[in-house]
């Protein structure tokens, strides 16, 4: 046996019990004979498995997402002036109550994520998503039957409640359903389809607010089509072996199981079946998980905390809630052809995301886009400074600035923090945590619902303010981007190719019974192995 082998077999003997070899279930993935046959298996069922069912599963939980952002982007065309079918003809809103119809969706999203972060473990994540359907269904009525700005209110209410119990369920679905070789493009499929709901918004709204009266309602009224789709489509589909093993039992779970991988790979089948039954045993004593619990996981939850800060906070929806102002203002003659350009790129390059973040790792995509992003953010504020004697450059610049922006942040934050969020987090605290995640999320968009416009307008200077005060804006937003480079860097976990319980792996510290800084180097050299696979 060389020096490696002896290396890892003492780490191994370490890390388990004797009469318990499966205590650690991320230890499945490492290529030792106590788990060998259970990474051959899940592979065979990767690579030689149908995932026609699997792929469907995912993109109809996806849906949810799709209705998210979808309706938090349908106001950002309603509202552009001197539109025939702008939301402005129909009811006066001034610019404060922009913010505030933009903002409540955040905020419906952010009481509903903090309320209800346990609902989807207790009745299941398939079924909160169905009910989940309702906010969405009458929040969009109501804003397309409004004739009063209260109305819209509460529309954007409604829609925002729906939008905070998807951020709890969809992520977590879309990681459960999933095998661990994949895990990150069918977790992937919640930004994704994210970021096609808003592209929606851009593409119905170059049609029906330039060219029908009155078209805004017509918008919000089609929230309702993709959520009563799912209503009737998703019954098809199976709940999350997961919380069918907790819930209903062993028989359930294989059935799920049987559904979304390849049903003839019994062997797979069976190996995944053990995994989260040795889980599900080993979390059976556990209490219920109260906010105070979540911090005896303090990597996790910090960690959790900035990715998701700076996801919100480094600039992104200052574009997608409010592109179509935005490059009104830079000189752009049309700004739904921009706001559409934006969507179409966020969406292409998203796809191309997902392609590689199984392969080359989650911190390099991460750290890649997070370096295009302050590119961006700088050159566009360098040319709104200036070039105000050259108008027609200035524009071409600013659109090639903020679509590079947006790719970098389709490549990074975009979809990659939702997969390290749901691989990173232990499956018994997962949906609290979520919850967590996502309250300090919505308070990050919040602010930046509330202020872009007013920040703009307190920055700008000069003969033309709002230029200048754009592109103050993103040279402050590209200091944020910088921290948030050096963050990832330092801290964010590579979780590629990890299981469902990999905290251990991914974010060693003693609570786990990890190694501690006085392994010798040997011990050291076979967890950056471990790690690497």
């Amino acid at each position: 046996m060389d020096s490696t082998a002896a290396a890892r077999e003492m780490m191994t003997e370490r890390l388990l019990p004797a009469d318990d070899p499966q205590q650690h279930s991320w230890l499945r993935d490492v290529p030792m004979d106590s788990s060998s046959n259970t990474k051959v298996a899940s592979l065979r069922t990767t690579r030689d498995g149908s995932h026609g069912r699997l792929q469907l599963a995912a993109i109809l939980v996806s849906l949810s997402s799709f209705l998210w952002g979808y309706g938090v982007a349908v106001l950002n065309v309603c509202i552009v002036p001197d539109a025939v079918g702008s939301l402005l003809i129909d009811i006066n809103l001034s610019t404060s109550e922009q913010e505030t119809a933009t903002a409540l969706v955040v905020v419906g999203a952010l009481v509903s994520a903090v309320l209800t972060g346990g609902i989807g473990e207790r009745i299941g994540q398939k079924k909160t998503i169905l009910a989940n359907n309702v906010f969405y269904i009458v929040g969009g009525i109501v804003c397309a039957l409004a004739t009063t700005k209260k109305a819209i209110f509460l529309g954007r209410f409604c829609i925002g409640i729906g939008s905070g119990i998807v951020t709890n369920t969809v992520p977590i679905l879309l990681n459960e359903i999933s095998p661990a070789q994949i895990r990150g493009q069918i977790t992937s499929y919640h930004q994704l389809s994210l970021t096609i709901g808003m592209l929606a918004t851009g593409i119905l709204g170059y049609f029906l607010i330039t060219e029908v009266p009155s078209g805004w309602r017509y918008l919000n009224a089609f929230v309702a089509v993709p959520a009563v789709l799912q209503c009737a489509a998703m019954k098809v589909i199976p709940e999350s072996p997961w919380w069918l093993m907790k819930n209903k039992g062993r028989e359930e779970s294989k059935a799920a199981l049987v559904f979304l991988r390849n049903k003839h790979d019994h062997a797979g089948i069976d190996a995944e079946l053990r995994q989260i039954s040795t889980a599900m045993e080993h979390r059976r004593h556990d209490k219920d998980v109260s906010w105070a619990d979540l911090w005896t996981y303090k990597k996790v939850m910090v960690v959790g905390t900035f990715l998701v800060f700076f996801q919100a906070m480094t600039g992104i929806n200052t574009v997608m809630l409010y592109s179509a102002k935005i490059f009104h203002f830079a000189g752009i003659s049309n700004p739904f052809l921009a706001t559409a350009v934006v969507g179409f790129t966020n969406v292409g390059v998203t796809i191309v995301s997902i392609s590689f973040v199984d392969s080359y790792g989650r911190r390099p995509l991460l750290t890649f886009g997070t370096v295009m992003m302050i590119l961006a953010l700088l050159v566009l504020s360098t040319s709104l400074l200036y070039l105000n004697d050259n108008v027609h450059a200035q524009g071409i610049i600013a659109v090639i600035a903020v679509l590079l922006f947006v790719a970098g942040f389709a490549i990074g934050l975009g979809a990659v923090v939702w997969v390290i969020l749901a691989d990173m987090t232990p499956v018994h605290i997962r949906s609290r945590a979520f919850s967590f995640f996502m309250g300090i999320s919505y308070i990050c968009n919040i602010v930046v619902a509330v202020f872009t416009l007013s920040a703009i307008s307190f920055l700008g200077r000069g003969p033309t303010p709002e230029k200048n005060g754009i592109a103050k804006l993103y040279l402050i937003l590209s200091g944020v981007a910088l921290m948030s480079l050096m963050f990832s860097h330092a801290y964010a976990p590579e979780t590629k190719h990890t299981t469902d319980d990999s905290i251990s792996k991914v974010l060693p510290e003693e609570h786990y019974g990890l190694l501690t800084e006085d392994d010798d180097d040997a011990n050291l050299e076979a967890r950056r192995e471990v790690t690497e696979l």
